[in-house]
């Protein structure tokens, strides 16, 4: 990746290992109800779910409107994987409410006909160009990219994201060619303590299991959803769908989710703290080192070495 400091210092991010893949979610996500149907699952598309079953405090299915008619199904274990601030969860009475300081409001544009290096995934940081969050431009072909922003929802009024973004758009690539836009929030939290009642379980956003540094969460609802249907089968095979009998699902994703997010959040707080002077100063320092030095790891101590607290956290994420 490169990252662009506020003064448009350019860092390319030194890494011996691949860095990842961009995923066309649209085909991905159709991949995977493909998948689920042909392991038996029955997918339903335009369905609104819109109330929990519950008696006696055990979640034991779903209510939802499909094609206007109302239906139920009952379940053995409901898996709440709805998304940032869970209304699954807040029926089955779990806080899913996010102060401003952990939400992003983000907007994303594909643009086509563009010219950039499709080769790295770029990242624009500054309170100029995204206010408490950053900038993106991922490739989605030679051509063509994703380019979105975050921004922290305490530090931005309503539509900051858009206007940002199109501000970027505009001076970066004058009037290129929409082909796709989303919005949304993104939770950029503390994982949910508890994410489990009686015959429910929350994964991926809906948990806050999205990464609170970088915002990413594709991963991360993949290995909590893993877990959650290990977890759901297993319970209901042995009869005790309880909060207790599901608890088992925390102490899965202790080790690939919450401990390193946890990391990431104290690292995110730190962050915060930085002016865009700090992110000029540190592009500087980066920049004097060898290219083969300019990794994650050495960016982030250059960048905190102001707060030695959060040492112990670098070292930990990126070992």
């Amino acid at each position: 990746m490169i990252l662009y400091s506020p003064n448009a210092s350019k860092v390319v991010v030194h890494s011996d290992e691949e860095m990842g893949v961009v995923l066309e979610r649209a085909v991905f996500d159709r991949l995977l109800a493909e998948e689920a149907a042909g392991a038996g699952a029955e997918v339903l598309t335009r369905a609104d779910v819109d109330g929990l079953l519950q008696t006696d405090g055990q979640v034991e299915g779903a209510c939802y409107t499909r094609l206007g008619r109302r239906c139920k199904v009952r379940a053995g274990v409901v898996i709440g994987a709805d998304g940032v601030e869970s209304r699954v969860g807040r029926w089955a009475g779990i806080h899913t409410q996010l102060k401003g300081v952990d939400l992003e409001s983000a907007y994303q544009m594909v643009l086509a006909g563009i010219d950039f290096d499709h080769r790295y995934c770029h990242i624009y940081l500054g309170d100029r160009i995204a206010p408490g969050g950053y900038l993106w431009v991922f490739p989605k072909g030679d051509n063509v990219a994703s380019v979105g922003i975050g921004v922290s929802v305490k530090l931005c009024d309503a539509g900051t994201a858009y206007r940002k973004l199109e501000e970027f758009i505009a001076r970066r690539f004058g009037r290129p060619a929409i082909v796709g836009e989303m919005a949304g929030g993104v939770p950029v939290a503390m994982p949910l303590r508890d994410p489990v009642r009686n015959g429910l379980i929350l994964a991926g956003d809906a948990a806050r299991h999205c990464n609170p540094l970088t915002g990413g969460g594709i991963y991360t609802a993949m290995v909590a959803g893993h877990y959650a249907g290990t977890v759901a089968a297993e319970a209901a095979g042995k009869g005790d769908t309880t909060a207790k009998g599901l608890h088992d699902y925390i102490l899965r994703i202790e080790e690939e989710i919450l401990r390193p997010h946890k990391r990431a959040y104290r690292l995110k707080e730190g962050i915060s703290k930085l002016t865009d002077e700090d992110f000029n100063r540190t592009a500087h320092q980066v920049l004097s080192l060898p290219p083969e030095k300019r990794t994650l790891r050495n960016i982030f101590l250059k960048a905190l070495t102001s707060q030695p607290k959060l040492m112990v956290d670098i070292i930990k994420a990126f070992i």
